[in-house]
């Protein structure tokens, strides 16, 4: 009887103890281990270098230009063409033969439009004497057809392939150009087409003249590189110090007409302008420090301090990424490790100078 009556006493008690055991684990926190402790934050830290380069990203227009025709008034079969896509046509270079006899390209500011010799006189001809002296040929320059006249004229023709030219010249020995050069985008007469008075020889225009781009805000002074399609130029700046937002430069020019990026762009009818981007041509040296280490900023000045006492004054170059680009306002200065935060309480930014 006795038995029975204590185990239950017996039980009970070892489950109030258990409960005590738990409790008081429960209430007495467990320490940390030391590897786990919260690290404290650094009053200062070690700055570092960067260099900074301000590139950005601007949309690019093309400037191409008009598309013209270029005809010929020989008859006959062409029998050679000298007529290459994107290869310049000059004045007074040989450009074809129609029936063996050479056809050359020329610019006068007034077309020949009727077959001159010794004696005629008009605009045509004075035009075309201006033109033969450009290219190095004898010629009056009076507005009148003489023996110096036409002995540019056989001169130009023989440097054609001309082999018996008898000192005139008419619409059907020259294809007319507007300019002095021009740049064919397709040759339309090819070996042995038939060609009539006004036949069309080839096309001129479409090609790229220039590239402009919309200039960013708040751009870094300096030189810049200009890079689309993976072909890079250099810009010139203006008198003021001030980069250009067109380029003209022929050889970058012809080398972005070339690249398949270009050809891409315009076969995307989207109207999406491709992207390039600026860059400054000598990047800046720059020394990169926490943006909890900057003082008294105002505007684009600033200052650090390396011990929470001593301010030196800096330039705000750039703030990004958690992380501030600076240059020291003196050339002698040296920031090796600046102080953060509450350790700043103290310094005394001075105001920017004004010069």
């Amino acid at each position: 009887m006795k038995t029975r009556i204590l185990t239950p006493l017996i039980l009970t008690g070892l489950g109030m103890l258990s409960a005590g055991v738990l409790a008081a684990a429960l209430i007495i926190p467990t320490p940390t281990p030391d590897g786990l402790a919260a690290a404290a934050s650094p009053d200062t830290v070690a700055t570092s270098r960067q260099q900074f380069d301000d590139e950005r990203t601007v949309e690019a227009s093309f400037e191409t230009s008009a598309e013209q025709s270029i005809t010929s008034r020989a008859t006959g079969t062409v029998s050679e063409t000298l007529c290459t896509p994107g290869q310049t046509v000059e004045s007074g270079k040989r450009l074809l033969s129609v029936d063996g006899k050479p056809v050359i390209a020329l610019h006068t500011d007034t077309p020949l439009y009727r077959e001159i010799g010794t004696g005629d006189t008009g605009p045509d001809v004075l035009t075309l004497q201006r033109e033969l002296a450009r290219l190095g040929y004898n010629a009056e320059g009076n507005g009148t057809y003489g023996w110096r006249t036409a002995n540019g004229v056989n001169q130009m023709l023989s440097q054609a392939g001309e082999s018996k030219p008898d000192g005139r010249i008419g619409p059907a020995d020259v294809a007319w150009l507007p300019q002095t050069t021009a740049t064919p985008t397709q040759c339309t007469a090819g070996l042995n087409t038939s060609l009539t008075d006004g036949t069309e020889v080839m096309k001129t225009g479409g090609q790229l003249t220039a590239i402009t781009f919309p200039t960013p805000a708040n751009l870094r002074e300096g030189k810049r590189t200009f890079t689309l399609f993976g072909v890079k130029t250099n810009l010139t700046a203006d008198d003021t110090g001030k980069t250009g937002d067109r380029i003209t430069d022929r050889q970058f020019l012809d080398q972005i007409q070339a690249s398949d990026g270009y050809k891409t762009t315009l076969a995307d009818q989207s109207g999406k302008k491709p992207t390039a981007t600026l860059a400054l041509e000598q990047p800046i040296d720059a020394i990169k420090v926490p943006p909890s280490a900057i003082a008294g900023q105002n505007g684009t000045h600033a200052c650090v301090s390396p011990d929470g006492k001593q301010a030196i004054p800096v330039t705000v170059i750039s703030s990004a990424l958690g992380a501030t680009l600076i240059q020291p306002k003196q050339s002698d200065a040296v920031i090796g490790k600046v102080a953060l935060g509450h350790k700043l309480d103290d310094v005394q930014c001075p105001a920017e100078t004004q010069h």
